[in-house]
């Protein structure tokens, strides 16, 4: 179990679909243009004309209390750190089976079999490893915040330790409008490993 986990905070009431946000997660991380998207904007419709809202919503990887992804990987190439909850790939061992995929309900593993991919690095046993969010472990140990979250003009999106975004935002709630069922692997069918208990908090539009 972490010592700790680091967590998300997103409040849609703020988010206006910019893509600040997925633009800087790209750059930052140099995440090539393509299929990989490591943080992901959609918007749902809810309503009939001319009563319509649309609800934004950024997902990422959520590191997962109850990953679904590293139960699912047969070769051990998903992990969770201990000192801060944040679920890593080791993408040398990763031999792109893509169970992963499966298992995730928030699509965060992502595999660019598309050009985007840089050059095949000679430590990778397949040409093209999942790849996925890290929540910036690197900026992090530099005592700055995500890309993510750093770039947000609406600070719509925050980060903390579980216990510290819980107490900054106590109105906070676990799903809103959009949001995966957090037992069910992508094709919609109840996970054997359980409940995931994704690290994010949000605040559901008004």
């Amino acid at each position: 179990m972490a010592v700790k986990q680091m967590a998300f905070y997103f409040d849609q009431n703020r988010c206006m679909g910019c893509h600040a946000c997925v633009v800087a997660c790209k750059d930052w991380n140099d995440v090539k243009p393509g299929e990989a998207r490591w943080r992901r904007l959609s918007d749902t419709e809810v309503g009939s004309f001319p009563d319509v809202k649309v609800f934004n919503l950024v997902v990422s990887c959520n590191h997962c209390a109850n990953p679904a992804c590293t139960a699912a990987c047969p070769v051990g190439a998903i992990y969770k750190r201990e000192e801060d909850g944040i679920v890593i790939v080791n993408r040398d061992l990763c031999q792109s089976i893509k169970a992963c995929a499966v298992a995730c309900p928030y699509g965060a593993p992502q595999f660019a079999d598309d050009a985007s991919e840089p050059v095949k690095q000679a430590s990778w046993a397949v040409a093209h490893p999942m790849q996925k969010c890290t929540m910036c472990w690197d900026r992090q140990a530099e005592g700055l915040q995500p890309s993510c979250v750093a770039s947000c003009p609406q600070r719509a999106l925050d980060f903390g330790t579980a216990e510290e975004i819980a107490a900054k935002y106590p109105t906070a709630v676990r799903t809103v409008v959009g949001f995966p069922q957090t037992d069910k692997d992508s094709n919609g069918n109840t996970l054997k490993s359980g409940d995931t208990v994704p690290s994010i908090f949000f605040k559901p539009k008004a």
